[in-house]
């Protein structure tokens, strides 16, 4: 039996083993298979260590085959971020149930909120809501709130909300198993005895003088001296990329800024005035922050600016999925395997055998998905030159 997880493992922790194990306990003899988001995340920030050890340590913590989740679809929103996941993981062609987890064990109750989004009273309470003044986060928490039944407290949570979207997107043939999360919730930074957030661990790496005690109670002895590795060589720091966006916002023109995916609404006359008095990435990005657009968004924004990816080459590569192994046990090669026989998508275990070096850099790529996969190659090389991790 083939379970897929749609996930970040930023970084792997023991909230992550617990629903693994979680997964073997209910199935026994579940193969797991996780989707995971590569160098960058679904919030627009650079993973705090990179995708291969990423999927390694989550291969040392039960899963059994870890795939890259394209950046085209890991670095969205979560309505597509959910949608991008379970398309790949339907495609593989071999995926019996998909586990997620959230702060709501309900997951009937779940299913009707799902259910809302499609009905034609959504669309119409929605439009009044916003008219009203009312943010569109605001309004669908309302809606939901009193169509499912749901508190509005727990479709403010980060993890609820994604699950909502794996609803609407899980296909009738693939049955949702939900478990409900334990410990801290998403954005808690106090570091707790056994179940932390990956916000506090990341966050607890960060200081000057990590309590590496507190740490260990959250993550494993391999995550945890990968940790500490990564703390003496360097960590990831987002400030780098202020400079490269700056130079980019001052040689480019108002009308090459609009084609970037996401700016809308004036948004390039928002970044050119925010550049112009912030001192570093974090004053940019504050900012250019508000009510009605989230940190989230902005960073995803400035990350797209940078890489120049317009809204025609997101849609033109949008579902254009491949198969690319990041990590795998001895379970991972079969499971390789049963997805080549069962599944159309390619199989990408050497970039070389897909895009050479000359077509990706003179542009000469025309199949869908290795157009998608060139935006990954774009998305790493810039991680290594900027951070110097990878």
């Amino acid at each position: 039996m083939a379970v897929g997880i749609i996930a970040e493992y930023n970084p792997f922790h023991s909230g992550h083993e617990f629903q693994i194990s979680e997964v073997k306990k209910i199935f026994p003899d579940a193969e797991i298979i996780s989707v995971m988001s590569g160098n960058f995340t679904q919030r627009g920030t650079p993973a705090i260590l990179n995708k291969f050890l990423r999927a390694e340590l989550a291969i040392f913590g039960g899963c059994d085959l870890v795939l890259e989740l394209p950046f085209t679809s890991a670095v969205r929103s979560a309505q597509d971020f959910a949608r991008g996941g379970v398309n790949l993981l339907k495609n593989l062609g071999i995926i019996d149930k998909i586990v997620f987890g959230a702060e709501f064990s309900d997951l009937k109750k779940l299913q009707t909120a799902a259910k809302i989004f499609d009905e034609e009273f959504f669309h119409e309470e929605l439009k009044n809501k916003m008219s009203a003044g009312i943010s569109y986060a605001a309004a669908v928490t309302k809606i939901l709130s009193e169509s499912a039944e749901i508190d509005e407290e727990f479709l403010r949570k980060p993890n609820t909300i994604l699950a909502v979207e794996y609803l609407r997107a899980i296909p009738k043939n693939i049955e949702p198993i939900l478990i409900e999360r334990v410990g801290a919730g998403y954005n808690d930074l106090n570091l707790r005895k056994n179940f932390s957030s990956a916000s506090a661990i990341r966050a607890a790496v960060y200081e000057k003088n990590p309590d590496w005690k507190k740490i260990s109670y959250s993550v494993n002895e391999k995550v945890l001296s990968a940790l500490q590795a990564e703390k003496n060589s360097g960590l990831v720091n987002e400030n780098f990329l202020f400079r490269p966006i700056l130079s980019k916002i001052f040689t480019s023109n108002t009308e090459e800024m609009k084609k970037i995916f996401g700016m809308n609404e004036g948004l390039e006359n928002i970044l050119i005035k925010s550049a112009r008095s912030a001192k570093n990435f974090f004053e940019l990005v504050n900012a250019m922050t508000s009510r009605r657009y989230q940190t989230s968004r902005i960073k995803r924004l400035l990350l797209y600016f940078l890489m120049n990816l317009t809204a025609e080459k997101i849609f033109e590569v949008q579902n254009a999925d491949y198969v690319k192994p990041l990590a795998f046990n001895e379970k991972g090669q079969k499971l390789l395997k049963k997805i080549r026989q069962n599944s159309n998508l390619p199989i990408v275990n050497k970039i070389s055998k897909h895009i050479s070096r000359r077509d990706f850099e003179r542009g000469n790529i025309f199949e869908s998905y290795k157009k998608n996969l060139a935006v990954d190659i774009q998305a790493d090389n810039f991680y290594k030159i900027l951070f110097n991790n990878a």
